[in-house]
């Protein structure tokens, strides 16, 4: 395979100026995404000794890197995993339980040892420690991945975003270890806030999953992205909907089939099969390639482009972030109550009256 065509760099000259916009609004994006990561990564760092903290952040930032890209080059695969955001958020809910249930250090009775730090696989506690880090990194980053893939589906743009937005990451959590000082209340407020996410990431529960998938009916027809989602608005409304906000659907939305981005007169070809579902499923390969692609259907040549494999793309973006999930809290949303909670870990007890 071509390595221009692999990462979309082959129309680099003509298309430079809006990829590099959509780099920066990935840094912005991640940025944004990854204030609460920050923090927990400065928390989970904070028992180290000051020496080994920059460096536990470091190697952790490293595998981070590692991921990131290979996992953005999964990214249509990542998303179709559900279990792997519930798993995410109930490992959030447990880092959020186990700091509230066990006794802080500073109410330990006289002569009590503090709870020792937990290892991972046998590991001492710095390497435990960043084992801890990669685990973090990872359940954040599949809400991140989503969110960008639904800005672009050009790979080199992607990686650059995302990376820049992990080495902002990197240098905020080493000024929260610093915070965390300062301001000891703020270590509870963030543990609360990573309680929060891992109920909302566990609480998205894809209805398809427990059997609760909305079908449209035969006659429905779509083309782009927006064509998709009008056909949704119209045929599969949220049960309760607060507008970007919060949503509450009774099913979750039919996904969106590859063969009809390929125009109505396709759809109904490939619908006419005896095996339509196998031809569907030689189409959508094709979609998933990233090249130009062209298979042949009942004698038909049909030759998959760029555009109606990134209108394919940004639907099922569209589908797995927000038409899938039985219930949603909008991402804007989310992080104002995090910050809402960190907030109140800057607030300064009031001093007794003598």
């Amino acid at each position: 395979m071509d390595w221009l065509t692999f990462f979309h760099l082959h129309d680099f000259a003509q298309t430079w100026p809006t990829d590099l916009l959509v780099v920066l609004v990935l840094i912005v994006l991640e940025g944004l995404l990854s204030c609460d990561n920050a923090v927990v990564l400065a928390l989970l760092v904070k028992h180290l000794p000051p020496e080994q903290r920059g460096r536990a952040l470091r190697y952790g930032i490293i595998g981070a890197y590692v991921f990131r890209i290979i996992a953005l080059m999964l990214a249509v695969w990542i998303m179709s995993q559900w279990y792997l955001k519930v798993l995410g958020g109930l490992y959030l809910v447990w880092l959020g339980m186990s700091f509230f249930l066990k006794k802080k250090e500073a109410e330990l009775a006289p002569g009590e040892e503090a709870p020792p730090v937990r290892r991972w696989f046998g590991l001492n506690p710095f390497w435990s420690t960043v084992v801890a880090v990669e685990l973090t990194d990872i359940v954040f980053s599949v809400d991140s991945i989503a969110a960008a893939v639904a800005l672009t589906d050009k790979l080199w743009v992607l990686i650059v975003g995302a990376l820049a937005g992990i080495l902002v990451m990197r240098f905020a959590a080493q000024g929260f270890v610093v915070l965390l000082e300062k301001f000891p209340r703020l270590e509870a407020c963030a543990f609360a806030a990573v309680l929060f996410i891992g109920l909302k990431l566990t609480a998205e529960l894809p209805g398809d999953v427990i059997g609760r998938q909305a079908v449209f009916p035969p006659e429905v027809a779509y083309h782009t992205r927006d064509e998709y989602r009008a056909a949704v608005d119209r045929h599969c409304p949220p049960t309760w909907e607060v507008g970007h906000v919060v949503t509450i659907n009774s099913a979750a939305a039919p996904a969106p089939e590859a063969f009809r981005f390929l125009g109505a007169t396709t759809a109904a070809l490939v619908l006419s099969q005896p095996d339509k579902d196998a031809v569907a499923a030689r189409i959508h390969a094709a979609f998933a390639a990233n090249e130009a692609t062209t298979i042949t259907v009942a004698g038909t040549d049909l030759t998959v482009s760029d555009a109606e494999r990134s209108e394919y793309r940004r639907s099922y973006s569209l589908w797995n972030l927000h038409l899938r999930p039985l219930f949603e809290i909008e991402g804007w949303v989310s992080s104002i109550i995090v910050a809402t909670m960190f907030a109140f870990g800057f607030v300064r007890p009031r001093r007794k009256a003598d």
